[in-house]
């Protein structure tokens, strides 16, 4: 079973798609509900409360077996600095990290039955980078790279590994709403001079879901950047 954060729009909705042409796909969104697939099943969940989380397990509980956890969902706002609003702080890392660690949290206790799971958090080149504008943005996203190395160490003997995937630029999510002058900046740095295909990403969890031994680490996937 893949469960997958984020399904309501940008990249992971295209990776959902596209997984689920093999696979049946548990698919999580908070507002937006996702169009019909056939072979996901859509769950409404906010991932900043605790309760519904629990809930979900719970009440999914018999139907979830041979996990893998892969977290799309995020919120982005981007501001300088100094401009920063507590709120929208607060907000983002709700989202980015605290959501995601909670979902992983009460998902770890069937993976740790079962001797089996997978976790895959996302996130960005331009995280790591230190992109202009995206202080608590790329903070959050640097932060799951700490959760998943320390769940790779916590949990690797049931069987569990933690991954992070940092994706360069894809035709999908924010990209596609780029003015075309930033587009042809960000085109500049790529060697082969295009942006990602989603298939990339989709055969990336699929090798990790594959690879016992793939443990703590980050795939990026930029194009050579």
């Amino acid at each position: 079973m893949i469960i997958i954060t984020g399904v309501s729009g940008g990249i992971g909705s295209i990776v959902t798609d596209t997984l689920s042409k093999k696979e049946h796909i548990l698919g999580i969104y908070n507002n937006n509900k996702p169009n019909k697939n056939k072979n996901v099943s859509y769950v409404k969940i906010d991932l900043q409360d605790e309760t519904q989380i629990i809930d979900f397990v719970n009440s999914y509980r018999k139907k979830l077996s041979d996990i893998t956890l892969v977290h799309f969902a995020a919120i982005k706002k981007d501001e300088l600095a100094v401009n920063i609003n507590s709120n929208d702080w607060d907000n983002i890392f709700d989202v980015n990290v605290k959501g995601a660690f909670l979902l992983t949290k009460h998902i770890l206790k069937i993976m740790m039955e079962e001797r089996w799971g997978r976790v895959i958090f996302i996130s960005s080149k331009g995280s790591e980078a230190g992109d202009l504008g995206t202080t608590a943005y790329s903070s959050s996203k640097m932060a799951l790279m700490g959760i998943s190395r320390t769940l790779s160490k916590e949990y690797a003997l049931f069987g569990i590994t933690s991954n992070v995937i940092s994706l360069g630029a894809f035709d999908a999510g924010l990209y596609s709403e780029l003015s075309d002058k930033v587009k042809n900046e960000i085109l500049a740095k790529i060697p082969s001079k295009k942006v990602g295909s989603i298939d990339n990403i989709a055969n990336a969890i699929k090798f990790i879901i594959d690879s016992d031994y793939i443990n703590g680490s980050t795939i990026t996937i930029d194009g050579g950047v």
